[in-house]
């Protein structure tokens, strides 16, 4: 089944045949190279198709024979337009600009254009049968213009694509490729598209190109694309070649022939990056184009970053730097795309992305920038434009995958390979990098990931909250798929990355990924998870600033810390099925961690205290294995993989921490929006209590904090709900409970409440994951200096350390530098 006549009586209705798996569709009258149909998949499968199609360059052999094919430019592949429909629309355009001229059309000269284009008879008959009724005349008479106007004005003369017409010279200019005729569907839209098709074209023939058209141009009720329809082009037009004669057969022959006389010329089909090329040049191009003052440039650094032209200088320095660096260690003429990635600030619903929760965030202008280009083979190559303090990194993606278990990236993570691996690599900033790299090759296992050399610069604080290392990741993953050309939507690039990073050992969610690749600038983006969804985004309070100020703790967590992390995240799987499994009434309307809420459950917040009530203040991992019950075996083994025993973990405390914030950052939202900064600062407070690990007297001393969730705080809470004293209801409401999660600092507690007497100051709170890092605030403008003088005079100067202090710009979130 071809581009010529096919019978599709045998084909419709197939569900009898009981296959479901893909279909790929060639005509019987090809000599196809195995890379075509190799690269054929590879695009299925990277596109994320329900159908694709091959396509080719045109040649001089092709160029008046195949059928051009249509690409829109979201890239959805909407239409084939064959040679005889290009022939019959080439006829209506050259006599609707007669017409248009005013010049006299005689039947004589209308047999002459019709007999140019379809100089055989029977072709003329099935293509141009109304023209040619009109040229039938012996006397070479005029054709009434009126006639033949209505004539070219109905729909066999109008070339139209997804609803808007073209001319032949507009097809040819929009239709950059042809069609060898090399398609792969899904089963069952193979199925469905066959069975609707018709000959209602100049050919009178049925087409199988057709079924681009109708999945391709097909719409759900909101208007988008109901099927996703590639084109997956090659640069190489001899790896699939017709044969309709002995001339061809001999051009093929002589093909093949050459193949095996000089194996070095052989054609490899070598699929590029489909970068446009204001994203995608060689370096010294790049170089030429990275200053500020030009038109293009100017565009694009203020819609990156605003109207901060010191930020502007100073990133222009940033992408010179890495430029160099690249080409430097790779070359100046090889090409390259630029990635950008900022750090984020999470300003409400810390430690809940992974329960279901929110996040309200924004991308700042620290950020790490990536100079990628593509390699041939499956090597990684990375350097950095501060080898001072990070080496050189290599390796191949084929390598770390032959021991990998394809069935389960989970159980990956998890295998005492890789555990050793990142135990004696630590700290290395190449694990980020496999961390990207082999997410995307586990989840395209059917395809091959080519590798990338790669330069990186950047200036988000390392270990310090602000998400320096999901930088890396974001960075070299959006690098891989741009240069790979697959195609993720928002949602899967997001969870992809946020899967990644448990390679390097932490079991956290996607939130801090989607604040680097989604945030706006100027904005706060409102993001839920499970399924991920950007719920709104809004502005910035404009009289506020966000201020970071950097502890200089580190918490790195490919080392120890990673063990108190993924212990909370333990606590929180089995604190919740230990909930869940003494709830039973509750069983089914609970899945994550949010729907534990007055809402969703249809009770009150004193029945949320009293199904905390049914989970153990502290457990042991011997009484989690002892409470449990069986169902629950390979929960609390995964859980307890993760990290070193804790001896006691804080299930009831997490819990209700988790369960208060989320609550939290879904009403913060509307104080924002409202102007209620202050209130949002008062919830800041409790959120930060949440984490807080010590307390400080009047005298300034400071004290453990312990965990404060026994049985008599929450029977408190419940007797305060039901009392009517409006402040003691006030205060026992779910949202204002800082639970217990403890992943604070004794000095972060400090710098905190250093802050609470600074006027201005809405609210301060620790930032990131924890133990250790940085604080953010929430300052008034004008109040901006005083929180840096109190932080120099209250923790730095007293602690020997230099003042870092970061007022924050909120930037555009990650992305590909794009300028000509």
């Amino acid at each position: 089944m071809g581009n010529g006549p096919c019978r599709t009586s045998g084909l419709r209705g197939p569900p009898g045949l009981g296959y479901s798996g893909n279909v790929l569709v060639s005509t019987g009258d090809k000599f196809i190279e195995k890379e075509a149909i190799e690269a054929l998949l590879d695009g299925f499968v990277k596109q994320q198709a329900d159908m694709a199609l091959l396509t080719v360059p045109k040649t001089e052999a092709t160029a008046h024979s195949m059928g051009r094919v249509f690409v829109d430019p979201g890239g959805q592949a909407l239409d084939i337009i064959e040679a005889a429909d290009r022939r019959r629309q080439t006829v209506a355009d050259t006599l609707r600009g007669q017409l248009d001229q005013g010049a006299a059309i005689t039947s004589a000269s209308l047999q002459k254009l019709l007999a140019t284009h379809f100089p055989n008879p029977k072709k003329q008959q099935r293509a141009v049968p109304e023209l040619l009724e009109l040229a039938d005349d012996d006397n070479g008479s005029a054709v009434a213009p009126h006639t033949l106007r209505e004539l070219l004005d109905s729909p066999r003369y109008r070339l139209t694509v997804d609803g808007q017409s073209y001319s032949t010279e507009q097809i040819e200019q929009e239709c950059e490729d042809t069609n060898p005729s090399l398609y792969l569907y899904r089963a069952d839209l193979f199925y469905k598209s066959v069975a609707m098709l018709d000959n209602n074209n100049a050919q009178k023939e049925y087409y199988i190109t057709d079924t681009v058209r109708f999945l391709g141009c097909q719409r759900d009720r909101d208007g988008n694309r109901t099927y996703r329809v590639r084109a997956v082009s090659l640069d190489n037009p001899d790896c699939i070649q017709g044969f309709n004669s002995p001339d061809e057969l001999l051009v093929i022959q002589d093909y093949v022939r050459r193949k095996k006389v000089a194996p070095e010329a052989e054609a490899r089909v070598v699929q590029q990056p489909k970068l446009a090329p204001s994203q995608y040049a060689t370096v010294r191009e790049w170089l030429e184009r990275i200053d500020p003052s030009r038109p293009d440039t100017k565009r694009w650094f203020l819609q990156i970053y605003g109207h901060h032209d010191d930020l502007h200088t100073e990133k222009s320095k940033d992408l010179t730097k890495v430029l160099n660096c690249y080409g430097e260690q790779f070359g100046f003429d090889e090409k390259v795309c630029i990635v950008r990635a900022p750090g984020r600030i999470n300003l409400m619903g810390r430690h809940v992305d992974h329960r279901g929760g929110w996040t309200n965030f924004l991308a700042i202008a620290r950020e790490t920038v990536a100079v990628a280009g593509l390699r041939n083979d499956d090597t990684v190559q990375a350097v950095n434009a501060q080898p001072e303090k990070f080496s050189p990194v290599s390796f191949r993606v084929s390598e770390l995958m032959g021991r990998f278990a394809w069935s389960d990236w989970l159980n990956f993570v998890n295998s005492d390979w890789v555990r050793d691996l990142i135990y004696r690599t630590a700290g290395d900033w190449g694990n980020y990098l496999k961390a990207a790299m082999l997410r995307l090759q586990h989840a395209y296992h059917d395809v091959k990931v080519r590798g990338m050399n790669v330069a990186v610069i950047g200036n988000v604080p390392m270990a310090a909250g602000l998400s320096s290392s999901s930088t890396l990741v974001v960075a070299t993953l959006q690098a891989a798929i741009a240069l790979n050309n697959f195609e993720l939507t928002s949602q899967q690039f997001i969870d992809m990355c946020g899967e990644g990073e448990w390679f390097v050992g932490s079991r956290g969610g996607a939130g801090d990924h989607a604040a680097i690749y989604l945030g706006q600038r100027g904005k706060i983006a409102h993001v839920g998870y499970h399924p991920f969804q950007l719920y709104d985004v809004f502005d910035a309070p404009k009289d506020y600033q966000v201020v970071v100020a950097n502890s200089h703790i580190q918490a790195a967590k490919s080392s120890g810390a990673r063990d108190q992390f993924n212990s909370r995240v333990a606590a929180y799987n089995l604190g919740l099925a230990l909930l869940k499994q003494r709830a039973p009434e509750y069983r089914n309307t609970i899945e994550h961690l949010r729907d534990v809420a007055p809402a969703t459950l249809g009770c009150s917040s004193s029945d949320i205290y009293r199904l905390l009530l049914k989970v153990p203040q502290t457990m042991t991992r011997q009484e989690f294995r002892e409470f449990l019950s069986a169902e629950h075996h390979d929960l609390i083994e995964s859980s307890f993989a993760t990290h070193a025993d804790p001896k006691t973990y804080h299930p009831r405390g997490v819990l209700l921490f988790g369960i208060a914030e989320i609550l939290r950052a879904r009403k913060c939202v509307e104080l924002l929006k409202q102007g209620h900064v202050e209130a949002f600062g008062d919830l800041m407070r409790i959120s930060h209590d949440g984490d807080r690990v010590s307390s400080r007297d009047p005298d300034g001393s400071v004290h453990p904090l312990a965990d404060p969730c026994t049985d008599d705080y929450l029977q408190r809470l419940i007797d305060d709900l039901r009392s009517e004293d409006p402040q003691r209801v006030q205060r026992a409401q779910l949202d204002r409970q800082a639970g217990y999660y403890a992943c604070s600092t004794q000095e972060i507690d400090g710098m905190v409440d250093s802050l609470s007497g600074v006027s201005g100051v809405a609210g301060a709170q620790i930032a990131g994951a924890g133990l250790g890092g940085c604080i953010m605030i929430l300052a008034r403008k004008e109040s901006v200096p005083e929180v840096c003088q109190t932080l120099e005079r209250g923790y730095y100067r007293p602690a020997d350390l230099k003042p870092a202090v970061i007022p924050c710009v909120a930037v555009e979130g990650a992305g590909l530098a794009e300028f000509d």
